[in-house]
C-alpha cells in the first residue's frame, strides 16, 4: 500500500489495511510523514522519504513552480480540478525523485501481488507495471483521477522505466453514489473513519462523553494548509457563538486563537480531537470542505455547513453535498446566528443527511473487498 504523505489521503485506507490483515494477508505501506500513520494503525512501513510530508511538497512546488501552485489552489477559471491537481502532482513529485525511486524500488525488492495506492500516486502505478502486478487506487472520496490521465501528465516516468499501464487495474470509491454518481466499473466500499490513535486528554474524554442540553456544533478547518479566509470564519463563529443557544467544539491545529481574546462560555477548543467521535456526540458541522470531514459527517447524519473556499478541491467537494441537500455553502461573511440556527432547523436537510447514513451503512465492507483483491490476483497479470 502506498500513499501521498497526507492524513487526508492515508487515515481513508486504514479500514482496508486491516481488512487485509484479518485475512491473513501481509501489507506493507511504502510511504512518508502523515502517510505512515498507516503503521501507528497496525501496519508495517517504510520510510520512503524521512521528513517529508504534503506540505513540504507543496512548498517546494510553489517556490519553484509558483504559477502551477496558484493554479492549484485558486482552480482558476477554465482549467478542470483534476487537469491542474494532476499536473501539480505530477510536477511535484519530479522535485522529489528520491521518494519516487523509493517507493518502487521497495516494490522491486519486497514483490508485492497487488499495489494499492492513493489517487494520483504515479511511482505506485509504475511498480506495479514493472512487477506486472494489479494496481488498485483507493479514492480519499469525491475525486477520482484516472490512471490513464496520470500516464499523460507523468508520461516521463512511465517512459523513464519503459512501462505503460499494468493490465489490470480497478479503483475503490467510498463516495456514497448518490452524492457523486461513480463511474463505471467502480468499486463502491464503505467509508470507516479513522483519525489516528493515543490517549484522549482528560478534558477530551469529558466532552465527547457528556450530552449537552442544547444542540452541538462542530467546527474544523481540516489538517493541511488552510486558504487565508481561516481566520475571518474563526472570527464569524466566534461572534455568532454567544448568540446561538449551542454549545461549540472548534478544532483548529493550525490556528492560534489568542488574537481572538477569551472564548465565549459555549465555546470549547481543541488542538486535535478524533472526529468520527466528536461527530457522532454532535448536530451539526462547520468545515472546510475536506472530503474526510465530509464524509465523517455523513456517516453520522449530520447537516453541514462549508464556507465557499476556493482551492485544494473543495470547491467539487462543497457542490456535491450541497446538492445533495445534506450542507449549505456559504460565503464567509455570511457564517452567523441566522444561517447557523436556520441548518439546526432544517427538517429537509436533516432527512436528507439520515438517507445518505443509512446508504453509507448498506455499501459494501472492507472486509467484502478482500475476496474481490484476491480475484484480481488470481485473474494473472501483465503489462498494457
Amino acid at each position: 500500500m502506498t500513499s501521498t504523505p497526507g492524513t487526508g489521503h492515508t487515515y481513508p485506507m486504514v479500514a482496508l489495511s486491516w481488512a487485509l490483515q484479518t485475512a491473513g494477508h501481509e501489507v506493507l505501506v511504502a510511504s512518508c510523514g502523515p502517510g505512515l500513520a498507516l503503521g501507528g494503525a497496525g501496519a508495517r512501513t517504510v520510510d520512503v522519504a524521512p521528513g517529508l510530508s504534503l506540505d513540504a511538497m507543496v512548498g517546494k512546488l510553489s517556490r519553484q513552480h509558483p504559477q502551477m501552485a496558484a493554479q492549484l489552489l485558486q482552480e482558476a477559471s477554465g482549467v478542470g480540478y483534476l487537469e491542474a491537481v494532476g499536473g501539480a502532482v505530477a510536477a511535484a513529485l519530479r522535485l522529489h525523485p528520491e521518494m519516487v525511486a523509493a517507493i518502487i524500488r521497495t516494490a522491486e525488492e519486497w514483490r508485492p501481488d497487488l499495489v494499492v495506492h492513493s489517487p494520483l500516486q504515479t511511482p505506485s502505478i509504475v511498480a506495479a507495471a514493472k512487477l506486472g502486478v494489479p494496481a488498485v487506487q483507493h479514492g480519499f472520496g469525491f475525486l477520482n483521477p484516472s490512471a490513464e490521465s496520470m500516464r499523460e501528465l507523468h508520461a516521463d516516468l512511465f517512459e523513464q522505466h519503459g512501462v505503460g499501464l499494468p493490465e489490470v487495474r480497478a479503483t475503490i470509491d467510498i463516495t456514497p453514489p448518490s452524492v457523486v454518481p461513480p463511474e463505471p466499473g467502480m468499486w463502491p466500499m464503505r467509508f470507516v473513519p479513522y483519525n489516528g490513535n493515543g490517549p484522549l486528554p482528560k478534558p477530551l474524554f469529558d466532552l465527547l462523553n457528556s450530552r449537552p442540553e442544547v444542540p452541538r456544533i462542530a467546527v474544523s478547518l481540516g489538517s493541511g494548509p488552510m486558504p487565508g479566509e481561516a481566520a475571518l470564519i474563526v472570527e464569524r463563529v466566534l461572534a455568532a457563538a454567544p448568540k446561538i443557544d449551542a454549545e461549540f467544539v472548534v478544532v483548529l491545529p493550525r490556528v492560534d486563537l489568542e488574537p481572538f481574546g477569551p472564548l465565549p462560555d459555549n465555546v470549547r477548543a481543541f488542538d486535535w480531537v478524533p472526529y468520527s467521535a466528536l461527530l457522532a456526540r454532535c448536530s451539526a458541522v462547520v468545515h472546510h470542505a475536506g472530503p474526510g470531514t465530509a464524509l465523517g459527517a455523513m456517516v453520522n447524519g449530520l447537516p453541514q455547513v462549508m464556507p465557499d473556499f476556493k482551492g485544494l478541491g473543495r470547491p467539487v467537494v462543497a457542490r456535491a453535498i450541497a446538492d445533495r441537500g445534506v450542507g449549505r455553502v456559504a460565503r464567509p461573511d455570511e457564517i452567523g446566528p441566522e444561517l447557523l440556527e436556520s441548518v439546526l432547523a432544517d427538517e429537509g436537510m436533516r432527512a436528507a443527511a439520515a438517507e445518505v447514513r443509512a446508504e453509507i451503512a448498506s455499501m459494501p465492507e472492507p472486509a467484502g473487498i478482500v475476496g474481490r483483491l484476491e480475484d484480481l490476483v488470481a485473474r494473472g497479470t501483465g503489462a498494457a
